[in-house]
């Protein structure tokens, strides 16, 4: 900004001064007449006054209370050509905003009525493989069984339990269950005495006409279940705990994979193996690993997988991996495990990557801790070059270096092309996410995500905005929610939300 100098005139095109001359001597059209300088100095005036008018009239205009309606509002907003910050979404975003704003609680199932406190740490709920007919429950996570329940509703798509709900089978120290479409089995992850392992129950081959979830169920009613239990254990001497568990996609030659404090396990025809370098063996049974970073001579996906998931462009081939160390690994299963690097298979989140989903064919969803929630794209995935070490050191230390503070992975320069605000979990590993990515809700989807007030969100995979609720966003669960999942049951006109609140499994759906 140029100083004001009394009686002389700043020239912004010409950039210099000229001494202010009298209007009898100085040229008609010249700007440091006096007579000029005095107009232009009224006209500033002026325009100062009325900039200050504008802005008080601002003040007092109140937003008309229609435009906050998801549905009356966006479409007035797409009428007029309403663009900006203070516009609503766009076309298909404001009638996902109305729908979520509508969700009503829709009944639910207490999978082990005698229990009074607890909360559910493993759910699925799917369809009975029929065109109408009750859905299928499996929860986990209170005492050492597993709950089986059918899931009937009535003509306004809300649970109606008319006869004891639930069935249950004996599984000690389950840490993850997920059901594997494909071959229609439940898949349950344990964890006992330092031995982790993967139960998998199936129908047995003379009753694999009927692949449908519900005959589990059914199944299991009975005395004696005739259901076929693969039970594969990595024995003790190898990880302590399974964090998260991912059955593999239709197509796939796996069956699932899992992570584990040591890296991913696989389970490929009823046999569990390591999918990553196997680690080395502790020197006691009961010893735990130190959580974190992994070794100095280890790579990410060696360490605490927290997460894991198949990519959307190639689900077969390629899974994704979210550690304790904040790493995010893109792993490919057609190069050798030997040929895997750290600078072109990973990237760092801001946080541990408790929860991580794939939500396109190039975007990666990853929350976790520290409030961070967010949406990479890998096409932009990109790594700062760490500095050389001189040419004078030797080769040991060279390598020392490499393998310590100067690894790749430490240089993260990827961005997130999509953050989440709102979003609030700050210390939290187990907590509950899904995403809703069905045609017709959202441009891009809808993430539902737990909080660390014991509360439940709802947000846009578009831009990463809190949007409406309905009665989700009254939940009060009593802990931090650990489980939830979308699921259209057969016969239901609109998924439903279900959430694990303490030892409940309660439905949110939309009103009508």
């Amino acid at each position: 900004m140029n100083r004001e100098i009394p009686g002389f005139y700043f020239d912004s095109a010409k950039r210099k001064y000229f001494r202010i001359e009298d209007s009898r001597t100085a040229p008609a059209e010249a700007a440091w007449s006096a007579q000029n300088v005095k107009r232009r100095a009224v006209q500033l005036k002026e325009e100062k006054k009325r900039q200050e008018r504008e802005e008080r009239a601002a003040r007092r205009v109140k937003r008309a209370r229609v435009r906050g309606v998801p549905s009356l509002g966006g479409l007035l907003a797409r009428e007029t050509g309403e663009t900006g910050a203070g516009a609503m979404p766009a076309a298909g975003e404001e009638v996902v905003r109305a729908w979520t704003g509508g969700l009503k609680g829709k009944g639910s199932v207490t999978p082990w009525p005698w229990v009074d406190d607890g909360m559910i740490t493993g759910l699925w709920v799917g369809g009975s493989g029929e065109q109408a007919g009750p859905g299928v429950l499996f929860a986990c996570g209170v005492g050492d069984c597993v709950a089986g329940s059918w899931v009937p509703r009535d003509v306004d798509d809300k649970i109606d339990l008319g006869y004891e709900p639930a069935t249950w089978f004996l599984a000690p120290d389950v840490t993850a269950l997920k059901f594997h479409d494909t071959s229609c089995s439940l898949l349950l992850a344990w964890e006992h005495g330092g031995s982790i392992g993967i139960k998998r129950y199936a129908p047995q081959p003379s009753d694999t006409n009927n692949p449908s979830p519900a005959f589990l169920v059914n199944r299991s009613m009975s005395p004696e279940p005739a259901l076929n239990p693969f039970d594969s254990s990595l024995g003790a001497s190898t990880a302590s705990t399974i964090h998260a568990l991912e059955p593999a996609p239709q197509g796939s030659r796996l069956t699932c994979i899992a992570g584990t404090d040591q890296g991913i396990i696989r389970l490929q025809d009823d046999k569990l193996d390591w999918l990553t370098p196997s680690p080395p063996p502790r020197s006691h049974p009961n010893q735990r690993r130190k959580q974190g970073r992994p070794g100095p001579s280890q790579l990410p996906w060696q360490g605490d997988i927290l997460s894991v998931d198949f990519a959307h462009h190639n689900p077969t081939e390629v899974i994704l991996a979210g550690t304790r160390s904040s790493h995010i690994c893109l792993l490919d299963l057609r190069v050798p495990v030997r040929e895997w690097t750290a600078r072109s298979t990973t990237f760092t989140h801001i946080s541990s990557v408790a929860r991580l989903r794939s939500v396109g064919p190039h975007e990666i969803l990853a929350a976790g801790p520290r409030n961070a929630m967010a949406i990479y794209d890998i096409r932009f995935l990109r790594q700062a070059s760490p500095p050389p070490p001189p040419p004078s050191l030797s080769r040991t230390y060279q390598q020392t270096k490499q393998e310590g503070a100067h690894h790749p992975w430490r240089s993260n320069a990827t961005r997130p092309i999509v953050e989440f605000p709102a979003y609030r979990n700050a210390a939290h590993i187990h907590t509950g996410l899904d995403v809703l990515a069905e045609p017709g809700y959202g441009s891009r989807g809808i993430v539902a995500a737990a909080h660390d007030d014991e509360t439940v969100g709802l947000y846009s995979l578009l831009d990463g905005t809190r949007i409406p609720g309905g009665a989700v966003d009254s939940i009060k669960a009593g802990a931090v929610v650990r489980s939830m999942m979308w699921a259209t049951l057969p016969g239901d006109r609109h998924p439903g939300l279900f959430v694990g609140e303490g030892t409940c499994v309660k439905k949110y759906s939309f009103w009508a």
